[in-house]
């Protein structure tokens, strides 16, 4: 039987800033942050934070392997279990259910449930497609925290809320629960002791990661700009040989797009977090994050939301596709802007893209919901522009947010379109699996909502070494050099923030 769960919120007065909290919070276990960086208002309204998850989750393939770190849910008993199912499946029945809600709660919309992401190669797990390539970093195919814990932050305001979920077998203990929880919270948060996140000291800290770097690219080179020696699994020559086989493919018939990417991975001795705060800094995004896991920290910096849910059934999707690098003269970046705006190649391309998602999304939305009330808008970021379109609807009352992920997942703007074809086609052609890169970021919410980024602009971190994926969609008037240099473009600002971090002493914890 299910546990009830109750959601408690408490505003703080006197606590520390946003940054400040941040700051004292990265010394806890399972540290995550989802911050809108690109604070715009309606990407940007509201970051989260949060640690010291109650349970863990991951998935490789359909083995889930989950840890009870803390016994707060009396269906979730600690301990430590595998079992063999279709892993979003699996996902739904651990997630909390919210059916006690205060009023206080109503305006956030994220209070606690679950913090995660879908790696790319979970899509053999939904979709006939396989992946052959290299696995050297050895990744789970997706990785979850359960919280129940969440400080929230709005930024118009700066206003801060605490909040707790609650679990018990009746409404009346799990109300108590989730009351205390966000009292005790929101003291330890304006104490100065935030990183307790109101609860009992702990038990077991999540383990830190002991993986070895994965194995040295077969080519390398030093990016002229940063001086970092690179290693790379394609070099413009056999980047261009992969898009001439793709175009021979696309004028057959097979596919009509196809999104190439390709890895990058270089030395890093610096610290993980500062590359977060510099990039949040000087690339900012709406959807930036840190998740600090036992296998890999993930810094990322995506402005692609991939699916909103909310909890009324509206969903939103952002696709993009479509880039140009910007400039520093204005008239040369206004000039810039107009090219990728008028550009009938990028439009073309991004319209494939738009129909893939309204037919993915059609699956289970309800009938002539769908609308795409924002087509081909360009968006400003700290290297590049990028062409944005918006699909919405609402979802079946029959459906929930695994349904969603069932019907959509991998994005269609990182596969290309037809969706299968072209993931069978560019299986054949990258050297090694896309891990975390290509799939989905973000939260799960005990009431039913959601909101998950596209990943890119994302760098994974293992002491001693980082790496980054990059790519393009190609399409049948796609040129091989400019699309290398569309990737590299859109690597920029990642491979600007590793430098400079690089330089940087790691700082104390």
């Amino acid at each position: 039987m299910a546990a009830v769960t109750a959601v408690a919120v408490r505003e703080l007065s006197g606590a520390p800033g946003w940054s400040a909290l941040l700051e004292e919070l990265r010394v806890a276990p399972g540290l995550w942050v989802l911050e809108s960086a690109l604070q715009d208002g309606r990407l940007g309204r509201f970051s989260f934070v949060g640690a010291r998850p109650y349970a863990t989750l991951r998935m490789r393939g359909t083995r889930l392997d989950w840890e009870v770190h803390r016994t707060v849910r009396p269906d979730l008993p600690a301990a430590r279990r595998t079992r063999f199912e279709d892993p979003l499946t699996g996902l739904r029945g651990l997630l909390p259910e919210a059916v006690e809600l205060e009023s206080d709660a109503a305006g956030l919309p994220f209070v606690g449930g679950a913090v995660g992401w879908l790696g790319y190669e979970l899509a053999a797990c939904i979709e006939r497609v396989a992946f052959p390539g290299l696995d050297d970093l050895g990744l789970p195919d997706a990785s979850w925290q359960l919280v129940d814990r969440v400080l929230a932050h709005e930024h118009a305001t700066g206003r801060l809320f605490a909040c707790a979920l609650g679990f018990g077998d009746a409404p009346g203990p799990a109300r108590d629960r989730a009351a205390r929880g966000a009292d005790a919270f929101a003291e330890d948060c304006t104490r100065g002791r935030v990183a307790r996140l109101g609860l009992p000291a702990p038990t077991e800290a999540l383990a830190p990661s002991l993986h070895a770097p994965g194995p040295s690219a077969p080519l390398s080179y030093r990016d002229p700009e940063t001086g970092l020696e690179l290693g790379a699994w394609f070099d413009e020559a056999t980047y261009g040989k992969a898009v001439e086989l793709l175009l021979e493919r696309i004028a057959a018939g097979d596919v009509y797009q196809a999104n190439l990417t390709h890895r990058l991975e270089a030395r890093f001795e610096g610290d993980p977090w500062r590359l977060f705060r510099r990039l949040a800094r000087h690339n900012p995004a709406p959807f930036a994050a840190y998740l600090a896991t036992p296998e890999i920290t993930v810094v990322g910096s995506s402005p692609e939301r991939f699916l909103r849910l909310d909890p009324d059934g509206r969903v939103e999707s952002r696709p993009i596709k479509g880039t140009r690098p910007r400039a520093a003269e204005a008239a040369r970046d206004a000039a810039l802007a107009e090219a990728l705006a008028v550009s009938e190649k990028d439009r073309a391309e991004n319209l494939m893209i738009v129909d893939l998602v309204r037919n993915d999304l059609g699956r289970v939305y309800e009938t002539a919901s769908i609308d795409v009330p924002e087509l081909f808008a360009i968006e400003p970021y700290a290297t590049v522009f990028q062409m944005v379109s918006t699909v919405t609807g609402r979802l079946r009352p029959d459906r929930d947010v695994v349904d969603l992920l069932r019907a959509a997942f991998p994005p269609g703007s990182m596969t290309g379109a037809p969706k299968i074809a072209a993931m069978q086609l560019l299986a054949r052609l990258e050297p090694v699996r896309r891990g975390v890169y290509s799939g989905a970021l973000g939260y799960l919410d005990a009431r039913g909502g959601a909101d998950l980024c596209v990943v890119i602009r994302t760098v994974l971190a293992r002491p001693g070494r980082a790496w980054l994926h990059v790519g393009g969609g190609i399409v049948a008037d796609s040129e091989p050099q400019a699309e290398w240099q569309e990737s590299l473009d859109k690597a920029r600002a990642l491979l600007d923030a590793l430098a400079a971090t690089q330089a940087e002493p790691r700082a104390g914890r």
